[in-house]
């Protein structure tokens, strides 16, 4: 019988009248994902490993014009959010996607609304994608803290992206942000 990994093993229940501790990784209903809590944040993480060119999930949600800090661009005019959550059970369970983290160097991008694995992710790794590859102008810009060599610093959406960094992104953005 196959050894499971670490992380299948730590995943809990999702509970919203009890504080879970950092390190924990919460279950939703993806069977390859589960939300880590860490100290200040959570965020999305796979549960086993995932080869690249895996389409892990479809983002579905309340379509909107008007962004906000959850949403996720999907065309010109359009988001996708998690309103309809009926508590932070039901956000963490079906709207998962919602703790994807902004990376510089994701390991997914989103297709409409497909999410993608753009390489192998590892057990634990979070499931990130570049928000300024989705997103016109950012609802709420902030300070990148991914680390990584080609950190972007400030996030403020594709607008305000370098001639540089648009061509090095090229090949992720759809055609709402060309």
């Amino acid at each position: 019988m196959p050894k499971r990994s670490n992380a299948v093993r730590a995943l809990k229940p999702v509970t919203t009248d009890e504080p879970h501790l950092p390190g924990t990784v919460l279950r939703t209903d993806h069977p390859m994902l589960g939300v880590l809590v860490e100290q200040s944040e959570r965020h999305l993480v796979a549960t086993i490993a995932i080869p690249a060119g895996t389409r892990l999930f479809r983002i579905e949600g309340y379509e909107t014009k008007v962004p906000s800090r959850y949403s996720v661009q999907i065309g010109r005019d359009l988001h996708i959010d998690q309103r309809g959550a009926r508590d932070a059970t039901d956000r963490v369970r079906r709207f998962y996607w919602r703790y994807m983290n902004h990376g510089c160097e994701p390991t997914t991008r989103i297709v409409d609304r497909e999410v993608v694995a753009l390489r192998d992710i590892a057990p634990l790794e979070a499931v990130s994608f570049d928000y300024n590859t989705t997103e016109y102008d950012m609802a709420e810009p902030f300070q990148c803290r991914c680390g990584a060599p080609s950190c972007v610093g400030l996030v403020r959406g594709a607008r305000h992206l370098t001639a540089a960094r648009r061509a090095q992104i090229a090949h992720l953005l759809p055609d709402y942000l060309k």
